[in-house]
């Protein structure tokens, strides 16, 4: 091999790979902006490339066509609310969910997105669907993507870090992981489940929605052993958006997938999760000023607790449960009871009961009102 060969072997051995892991798009210009060729659910059309843009916009022209095809669903439209415009002008939009953005073969799942009222209406590549592109160069008028996929080693090492992330209660950190392997198509059913929870305890409740109904859509029948949390996720975020008869029908929905047998027949694993249930399900009805479905939650909620802690109501008079949730429960009911039920009686035999619990609360308005909480032996 001449020594000129070899230098032109060595250039195209660099040259691949470089590329190697990258797509180049070319972007056309038109009227001093970019614009990307794309498929919309399967519609072409083109974009302008918009990093300006907090999300994908298209027109109602565009919406309407994609709904009369069928290819955007009831269950893709998210509510109602307002965007300001590049100019500076606030418009009302409808927000969506994009199933699929294909940009020159790659894939863009679950992309928010936003329909505006408008006879010239930009169709815009916002940064909700930049993102999941992943690491971007744009030169001139041609767009480099970085398409570097996770090995399997390395995507086993990112979700033992996602756990350690969950753990520690780091929700924001473990959902930027999940949406890199989201991005590379890697999905699978526990990685679903944890973003809808991660979004749901970071209080991003319309995401969690989004990816709970995902869920409820692609692995409930399949595979449901998440079922009953995803729908108490449901819950949960249908209570944070402050809607509470869905939170109700969504909690007593998960319920029912555990809740077969009595109190005293249900397995302490399943007693456990259901006094959670029953607690938020307290909860939402406190909110929604229910209080005596509150209560009767809390008084539920406090059964599962003893049933999982192998305790019984001898037990709770005898001053043998020192639960903090229990405790907190009980004394939730006498303060219903004596603020908004006007039960005294009952309001005093749940504070000593939460007394008794080492609630210190409780124990507070038992010496207040000089009510004996010593044990019942």
């Amino acid at each position: 091999m001449t020594i000129k060969r070899f230098f032109i072997f060595i250039v195209f051995i660099i040259a691949s790979l470089s590329c190697f892991g990258q797509k180049v798009i070319q972007l056309t210009k038109q009227n001093g902006v970019y614009t990307i060729p794309c498929s919309i659910n399967g519609i072409k059309r083109s974009l302008i490339f918009d990093t300006g843009a907090s999300t994908v916009t298209i027109s109602m022209k565009l919406a309407n066509l994609l709904y009369s095809m069928g290819k955007l669903k009831d269950a893709d439209i998210k509510g109602f609310g307002r965007s300001q415009t590049a100019s500076g002008h606030i418009v009302n939009n409808m927000s969506i969910v994009l199933r699929n953005i294909e940009i020159e073969g790659l894939h863009l799942k679950n992309v928010d997105a936003v329909i505006i009222k408008g006879q010239n209406v930009p169709l815009l590549l916002g940064l909700s669907a930049i993102q999941k592109l992943g690491k971007i160069t744009l030169s001139g008028n041609k767009l480099v993507i970085d398409t570097s996929t996770l090995d399997n080693h390395r995507l086993s090492s990112v979700r033992t870090q996602i756990e350690s992330h969950l753990k520690k209660g780091e929700y924001r950190e473990a959902i930027l992981l999940l949406r890199k392997i989201e991005k590379q198509e890697e999905f699978e059913e526990k990685d679903l489940f944890n973003l809808a929870q991660c979004y749901c305890y970071s209080k991003d409740y319309n995401k969690s929605l989004m990816y709970c109904q995902q869920w409820m859509g692609t692995y409930k029948v399949t595979n449901s052993s998440h079922e009953p949390d995803v729908c108490y996720l449901m819950g949960l975020s249908y209570m944070g958006l402050k809607s509470h008869f869905d939170a109700d029908n969504w909690f007593a929905k998960a319920i029912k997938l555990i809740s077969l047998d009595a109190v005293e027949q249900t397995s302490r694993k399943d007693a456990n999760t259901l006094s959670y249930y029953y607690n938020q399900k307290a909860i939402n009805y406190l909110e929604a000023k229910s209080y005596e479905n509150s209560v009767e939650a809390f008084d539920i909620a406090t059964q599962y607790r003893m049933r999982y802690l192998g305790v019984t109501s001898e037990d709770l008079c005898a001053g043998r449960v020192k639960d903090k949730k229990v405790g907190i429960w009980l004394y939730s009911i006498s303060k219903m009871n004596a603020v908004f039920l006007h039960n005294k009686e009952a309001a005093e035999q749940y504070a000593i009961l939460a007394a008794l619990c080492g609630n210190l609360e409780a124990i507070e308005f038992c010496n207040h009102f000089k009510l004996d909480y010593s044990p019942r032996l």
